[in-house]
């Protein structure tokens, strides 16, 4: 099965996070997404397998190489913004990151991702307003008994 869906994947990217201690955040980060995700994993790199993708990690002399490939380029984007934000979220201290090599597809990447963000944003403004109108229509209705 997994044969079948690296046969058929054509977007990729690389990239590095550069830190003094890349093999303790491929271990914090591969235990992590364990939890979720099929991952094998070593001292030296790991594997995580997403349903349309993998990520391939690699402990190297100041960094932790970073390669994915997907099924299509929002396969890529997806895993690209789960390793690179929990990578950023262990190393927070240290200000790690993720530097892509392609950066047209990194700007794309970041296109989708404002995009959803500001969906994600229109979302929760109209559950508040969906919210605040039902708690005034009920104290409306409350103050119309008294």
């Amino acid at each position: 099965m997994l044969h079948e869906r690296m046969n058929r994947m054509t977007a990729s990217i690389t990239g590095r996070a550069r830190t003094d201690r890349p093999g303790r955040y491929l271990k914090q980060l591969c235990s992590h997404v364990g939890e979720k995700l099929e991952v094998t994993f070593d001292a030296s790199g790991g594997t995580i397998h997403f349903e349309t993708a993998v990520s391939v990690l690699t402990v190297v002399d100041g960094s932790l190489e970073v390669s994915i490939t997907g099924a299509e380029e929002m396969h890529v984007f997806r895993s690209m913004g789960i390793v690179a934000g929990h990578l950023e979220k262990f190393g927070a201290r240290e200000g790690l990151g993720v530097q892509w090599d392609d950066a047209g597809l990194e700007a794309a990447y970041n296109a989708k991702r404002a995009e959803v963000a500001a969906q994600r944003e229109r979302e929760v403004a109209a559950e508040r307003a969906g919210q605040n109108a039902a708690v005034d229509g009920s104290e409306n209705a409350a103050s119309s008994k008294v």
